[in-house]
């Protein structure tokens, strides 16, 4: 079994890591794996690569899951194993190719951003932590274009409904975390969302952490989620 452990510090197996799912036919000497990790390095995780996912009780000492997308097409991408452990874990694609990858089915997919072939190192390291602080990492077309697929799939709410909202659980929600819920799920990233209402970006923080308690959401796609399934009920404005 092929399996590679990198480390710039004294990091056992056991602290949190970084997870490379790579492959028999992957070229784990090349020059974006050589970049990919030292990128990941500065971030300040031990970088595991194998090409087999660790047991389950291992998982949840993992940080952040990347699966090398190099000779494989979309539906082997995002395949039953990879839904699965993005269900629980943060997942990100990488060394993807443009023709071969569709980012609306990984996002549909829970998957959580794409890192292209030969993208540069800044440009690795702001997906990365992107996706480390929660956010997604994908065009906002293909956001959109998710999000207006899971529109069209709830069905038409009636006036009884269960999904309505009670006056007492809109309530419970501040006007300025509607506005962040709907940037949200818009497609906006924290810094989008300060800018827009002009506040911090701490305060943006603190206004999506309080969504996630009151809408009993994990993490921003749940969130979006949610808002897409209420929005056209209730206005949020």
């Amino acid at each position: 079994m092929f399996a590679k452990e990198y480390s710039n510090n004294s990091l056992a197996w056991q602290d949190r890591a970084f997870f490379i799912l790579t492959h028999a036919r992957a070229n784990t000497s090349s020059t974006n794996y050589t970049v990919l990790i030292k990128v990941l390095e500065t971030l300040g995780h031990t970088v595991k690569v194998d090409t087999r996912l660790p047991e389950h009780a291992q998982r949840e000492q993992i940080a952040l899951f990347l699966v090398d997308t190099e000779h494989r097409d979309c539906n082997e991408l995002i395949s039953a194993e990879v839904k699965l452990l993005a269900a629980k874990h943060k997942v990100l694609l990488f060394n993807a190719n443009e023709d071969s990858v569709n980012e609306k089915t990984a996002l549909l997919g829970n998957v959580k951003g794409i890192l292209y072939r030969n993208a540069p190192p800044e440009t690795l390291f702001q997906g990365l932590s992107s996706v480390l602080k929660g956010e997604l990492w994908f065009c906002l077309s293909a956001i959109s274009e998710a999000f207006s697929e899971l529109i069209a799939a709830v069905p038409q709410a009636l006036p009884n409904s269960d999904i309505i909202l009670s006056n007492e659980e809109l309530n419970m929600l501040t006007g300025r975390e509607k506005s962040v819920i709907k940037l949200i799920a818009a497609g906006a990233k924290n810094e989008d969302i300060a800018d827009r209402l002009n506040i911090s970006s701490h305060t943006v923080k603190t206004h999506i952490y309080s969504a996630f308690k009151k809408t009993n959401s994990r993490n921003r796609v749940e969130l979006a989620n949610w808002a897409l399934r209420h929005i056209p009920i209730v206005s949020l404005n």
